[in-house]
């Protein structure tokens, strides 16, 4: 009941947005609106808002895929801005979700052939054209329409946005669950859909706070099927234009895992990177704020699905906007050419009490990052605050001139554990001379049969990152071992000390101050 009032009233909110479809493009007819129900191959109805230009077909077609929890009118604003250029728009809800029926699988089989489905109900219902296909969504409903790719050939171009690429790293980095994110989702599809038996049990087995290594195994391999990477051959079978656009400090699905998919593809590709944490950078399109992020979706439609302009083909593929702030864009050719060289800094002995947190974290999911999108400030916290007896902590020289951190960290810590398990979250900073500490990237690491007293080294890589450490300000790296995003496994506190070689390498681009 609940949810079919949120449907009545989503409905007549897009009715007041979308009135009876007269808006229309410069020299247009406008479109007509509709909610109808496409039947799945196995029974299950999908809930989809179609919105048909009045002038003569073939249309092209973009297909609009839900983000977790969202329903058929979630991307009603980007859905009206393609339908006014001319596109017919099926957005639709994902099973379990919104007005859809069936239960929630996680990009699984079910999930991919609805894609299918959706594009054959277009097909056959609307004066769409078979060769001119695209499909587009956030977060779940990018993570859908890149598998999709890999299974239907008539797709022809995809934009995902805030998706991720192996569902298994997004889970898990370094033998540490991101448990905080995996409990975000799991109470978020609870309450916003239906949960298939398979996906409560996958994701409470996740949460389960000492996993085993059995049930480890069993959600990676739960994870494979649903990440586009094991469907990569297919992809590039088929050669989808693929766009992807990625937030710097993703929560969620970190933009590391982006950038090796990017390099991977064979047909033609854009990667955008911005400042914010999961979906920030769309959001605002999807309320009717301009947003370049929807202009960049629109315009790689118009090249690969219209046909109608093909400028950003002709453009640099990989653009990135550097933090703080709003930095103008950088654009390159390649990923080669948007990294800087690896500048190494030789870290001294150090040590600390594992099992103690401190005022270094990562922030809060979905929310410290997205306000940095909004601000152009980073999340903070004061060094001098942070205790040396629970915590490692190194700091460099004040620079002479602005650094521009370009690509991914590096670092290598040489650790004397005192346990057979633990965790170490290292914090890079941007420190100014007040001692506040802008976070400029974190990552957890996890030991689970380490022999206590023996050196153990533990090597880091960071996603990379686009940050400017302005002149005056420093440098620092703090080790912990706790935070609130992750399930960690200090089980004992023990002095962790590190010795050498223990590094950390800081890519830059231009002047190193």
């Amino acid at each position: 009941m609940i949810r079919r009032a949120k449907w009545v009233v989503c409905q007549l909110l897009v009715v007041v947005l979308l009135g009876s479809g007269a808006a229309a493009a410069a020299g247009g007819d406008g479109f007509t609106t509709r909610f109808v129900t496409v039947p799945a191959a196995d029974g299950v109805g999908l809930g989809a808002m179609v919105l048909e230009p009045r002038t003569p077909g073939p249309h092209p077609v973009a297909v609009l895929i839900s983000a977790w929890g969202g329903g058929a009118t979630q991307n009603v604003i980007p859905a009206k801005n393609l339908a006014d250029r001319g596109y017919l728009v099926v957005a639709y809800g994902a099973r379990g979700f919104g007005e859809s029926g069936g239960a929630v699988e996680v990009a699984g089989a079910a999930d991919i052939a609805d894609v299918s489905t959706v594009i054959d109900w277009a097909l056959a219902n609307t004066a769409a054209d078979p060769a001119r296909v695209g499909v587009g969504g956030v977060s779940y409903g990018a993570g859908i329409g890149l598998i999709a790719a890999g299974a239907d050939a008539r797709i022809r171009a995809v934009a995902s946005l805030s998706g991720w690429a192996d569902l298994a790293e997004s889970l898990s980095q370094n033998e540490t669950r991101h448990g905080l994110a995996g409990l975000v989702l799991y109470l978020s599809g609870k309450a916003n859909g239906t949960l298939s038996a398979e996906t409560e049990k996958m994701l409470t087995k996740f949460l389960t706070p000492h996993l085993s290594d059995a049930d480890s195994e069993a959600i990676i391999e739960w994870s494979k099927p649903r990440s586009a990477v094991s469907h990569l051959n297919r992809i590039n079978a088929h050669r989808p234009a693929v766009l992807t656009i990625q937030t710097w400090s993703e929560t969620v699905f970190p933009p590391d895992q982006m950038v090796s998919l990017y390099q991977s593809l064979s047909g033609p590709k854009r990667a955008e990177f911005v400042p914010g944490d999961h979906a920030s950078s769309e959001s605002g399109g999807l309320l009717g704020l301009p947003s370049e992020t929807w202009d960049s979706v629109y315009r790689w439609f118009d090249a690969h699905v219209a046909g109608t302009d093909d400028s950003i083909t002709r453009e640099n593929p990989i653009v990135t906007r550097a933090r703080p702030g709003t930095q103008e864009p950088e654009t390159h050719p390649d990923w080669a050419s948007a990294v800087g060289e690896p500048s190494r800094w030789e870290l001294p002995p150090a040590e600390f009490t594992l099992g103690r947190d401190t005022p270094a974290n990562g922030g809060v999911p979905l929310a410290t990052y997205s306000l940095e999108a909004l601000t152009g400030d980073p999340p903070t916290a004061f060094l001098p605050l942070v205790s040396k007896r629970d915590a490692a902590i190194w700091q460099q020289a004040p620079r002479t001139t602005p650094t521009h951190i370009r690509g991914a960290l590096q670092a290598r810590f040489t650790v004397t554990p005192p346990a057979r398990t633990g965790t170490v979250v290292a914090y890079v900073y941007d420190v100014d001379q007040f001692g506040v500490g802008r976070l400029i990237n974190y990552l957890p690491y996890s030991w689970k049969d380490a022999e206590p007293g023996r050196p153990l080294r533990i090597d880091l890589a960071f996603a990379p990152t686009a940050y400017t450490v302005p002149a005056g300000h420093r440098v620092a790296l703090v080790t912990d071992s706790k935070d609130p995003l992750f399930l960690d496994w200090n089980l004992e506190e023990g002095e962790l000390a590190f010795s050498g070689p223990s590094w950390l390498d800081i890519p830059t681009k231009g002047s190193q101050g």
